[in-house]
């Protein structure tokens, strides 16, 4: 589950899960939530290594997918974690709409964990 938190200028988000699977299934639903997106069917398959604490590979691996929208018009799709690693599926896409998320900073991001992971994000837009 994730919302929206109230942020100056930029957007922040909470997201409260039970896995780190679960945090970056919810990074992707906010993307699909932010962008209005025409997909193709062609589809990409990328790993990201886990072996950092969860802030750094969060912060290194949403920057990756905020550049391969803007590249190389790859979307993230969906994601799951298998052999430590994050398997992302990415879908070409035709069009995009929406307010630019230009990077995920370092600035507000935090990890508390206890019984849920609660992460919290804020987008430079």
């Amino acid at each position: 589950m994730y919302r929206q938190l109230n942020h100056t200028a930029d957007v922040r988000y909470e997201i409260v899960c039970d896995s780190e699977e679960e945090v970056f299934k919810e990074l992707v639903r906010i993307f699909k939530d932010h962008y209005s997106v025409r997909l193709k069917e062609q589809e990409t398959k990328l790993e990201y290594d886990l072996s950092k604490n969860l802030e750094d590979a969060v912060f290194d691996i949403v920057n990756d997918w905020i550049y391969l929208i803007e590249s190389r018009k790859l979307f993230p799709y969906d994601c799951h974690i298998q052999n430590d690693k994050l398997v992302c599926t990415f879908r070409e896409f035709e069009e995009i709409e929406g307010t630019e998320l230009k990077a995920l900073t370092y600035h507000g991001l935090g990890v508390e964990r206890s019984d849920k992971i609660v992460l919290r994000v804020v987008f430079d837009t």
